[in-house]
């Protein structure tokens, strides 16, 4: 008995390492929550939309401390580290899966902050499973880009993008929409609240059907 116990003993690291290390979906899903939200927050009923009919279809948090009334850009700068950590791992562990990424508000910045410090090819193993990115009342919205949807297409957000980092932006515009209303207090650097918390409800169908369309 005790040589046989041993024998296991021996066969466990061979065991370990054909575990897999991560439940793989067909299609996953990352949330960066808007400033205020709790995880997975009001683009949830996007994701449903998405995920209707499927049946390895996941959503996971991009973590950051969007409850937090603390600094505004420390705050960013943890969500986009977070979100490259665990959208790498992902794609490396599960490297057939097709990859979303969805913000709003903060979280939107939090997701073109991602893609367009890392721009179309240096995210690696990302680059290739990527296939949606999609963002609503993104502060850091750019007026005219091909990649802007709705009636704020032509504003510029709180804090536009400029020069390399709007470069860096448009190497994923063939994947990329950005959706802002005019109006919108961070989008479109206007005065309405209303605006800016509109995109879901009854609107929500209109991304996922772009979304869903890049899943074919």
């Amino acid at each position: 008995m005790q040589r046989f116990i041993l024998s296991l003993i021996g066969l466990l690291p061979l065991l370990t390492n054909a575990l897999p290390t991560a439940t793989c979906n067909t299609v996953q899903i990352f949330i960066a929550v808007g400033h205020g939200e709790s995880y997975p927050g009001t683009q949830k009923s996007i994701a449903n939309l998405i995920c209707a009919g499927r049946t390895a279809c996941g959503t996971a948090n991009i973590d950051y401390p969007s409850t937090s009334s603390n600094n505004y850009c420390n705050a960013v700068e943890t969500g986009i580290k977070n979100g490259l950590s665990v959208i790498t791992a992902y794609a490396k562990d599960c490297p057939q899966a097709k990859i979303v990424l969805t913000g709003w508000s903060q979280g939107a910045q939090v997701v073109t902050d991602i893609v367009s410090g890392g721009g179309g090819t240096g995210m690696g193993n990302v680059a290739k499973g990527l296939v949606a990115v999609s963002v609503y009342g993104d502060p850091r919205h750019t007026a005219t880009q091909t990649f802007n949807i709705g009636t704020g297409s032509s504003k510029n957000g709180v804090w536009p993008r400029t020069g390399t980092q709007l470069e860096a932006e448009n190497l994923w515009s063939a994947k990329l929409r950005s959706y802002c209303a005019d109006g919108d207090i961070a989008c479109a650097n206007g005065t309405s609240t209303a605006a800016h918390g509109g995109y879901f409800g009854n609107y929500a169908k209109t991304p996922a059907n772009w979304i869903i369309s890049t899943l074919k």
